[in-house]
């Protein structure tokens, strides 16, 4: 069964760190003459959602073991709150997480693979 975010962590990264990357899903052909032929690779790919949450000790806590007993660190799937309010989008961890601490908060650092 695929595993869903904890309830007790962030639901979105901070407004100012978000970034999200399209994937690059066009191909692109030469042809003799006239502009290159262009189409769709695929109907589904990947993408990438990162940025920063802010959490407290309990909830970096939370974090670390749900990372490491959970989702074997970050090699399976799970489920993660939509940031437009849509269904749960199935992520990976695409890189191991940073983290630091700013004052009485950890600053963790995550980029999501966002599976089709």
């Amino acid at each position: 069964m695929t595993a869903f975010w904890p309830y007790d962590l962030p639901k979105a990264f901070t407004v100012s760190s978000y970034q999200e990357t399209r994937p690059n899903n066009v191909i692109y052909s030469d042809v003799s003459t006239g502009p290159a032929k262009a189409r769709r690779r695929t109907t589904s790919n990947v993408w990438d959602q990162s940025g920063n949450m802010v959490m407290t000790y309990g909830q970096y806590r939370s974090f670390l073991t749900f990372v490491s007993d959970t989702i074997s660190d970050g090699a399976q799937a799970f489920w993660f709150p939509d940031r437009l309010g849509g269904p749960d989008l199935l992520v990976r961890i695409k890189e191991p997480p940073k983290a630091s601490i700013d004052g009485n908060f950890w600053r963790v650092s995550l980029m999501l693979e966002v599976l089709p």
